[in-house]
């Protein structure tokens, strides 16, 4: 949102408190992120949930998510592949015993033939079918970035430096596209704009969490019917 110049609010929300909420049905699905839309008038209209759900629909309003409906279909097989990719990892995140069960999983996870190289191997693919249609930039839809490159940067990077093992298999030549799509992201100047005001505000959470709202200036897009 931040990246179209829409106006907004962020709530930060510690995970206890998801799965409270969750445990006493006040989410919509099953989780965050969601999001709250209102009126021109500042009325509450609807919540929406999803990740992929809400990239879409802030996406539109961002200009980060093509009108065409072939690319939008794209970046949808991308939306989709990333959180495939995303679960996959979560046994490995939330899943393991100890750190020495947490290695294990991760090594089966980067192996020779095994779930991570499967799928990079896929996201490589696309950003070559994308280069063989005209577009040079190295993303995974088009010349521009959508929410296809946002989301996979976000998992991406996850397990470029968190993941045991993520690295030393992403830093492998076939891989150095997907470590292009990071740096297009990285240095695009709306998103380092964004980031520098979120580590102040994650700065300033830290010293008061009660103080758990923070607002982005820009227009208002109403979410009407």
């Amino acid at each position: 949102a931040a990246y179209g110049g829409i106006k907004l609010e962020e709530e930060v929300i510690q995970l206890p408190d998801v799965a409270k909420s969750r445990g006493e049905g006040k989410r919509r699905w099953n989780g965050v992120p969601e999001i709250k839309l209102l009126d021109k008038d500042g009325k509450e209209t609807q919540v929406l949930g999803q990740s992929n759900t809400c990239l879409r629909y802030i996406g539109k309003q961002a200009g980060l998510y093509p009108d065409n409906a072939l690319l939008a279909a794209l970046v949808d097989e991308v939306l989709d592949s990333t959180s495939d990719l995303s679960n996959a990892s979560l046994p490995i995140a939330l899943g393991a015993k100890d750190a020495e069960d947490k290695k294990t999983k991760a090594a089966e996870f980067c192996k020779e033939g095994g779930t991570l190289r499967y799928w990079l191997d896929k996201f490589v693919a696309r950003i070559e079918e994308n280069a063989k249609r005209g577009n040079k930039n190295g993303l995974f839809v088009g010349d521009t970035l959508t929410i296809a490159d946002l989301k996979f940067n976000g998992v991406g990077t996850y397990i470029y430096g968190m993941l045991p093992g993520g690295k030393a298999v992403m830093d492998e030549e076939k891989y150095k596209p997907l470590l292009k799509v990071f740096e297009s992201v990285k240095s695009d100047e709306k998103i380092k704009a964004f980031n520098e005001q979120l580590q102040k505000n994650i700065a300033a959470y830290k010293e008061k969490p009660e103080n758990n709202v923070f607002k982005y200036n820009g227009k208002t897009v109403a979410g009407s019917f």
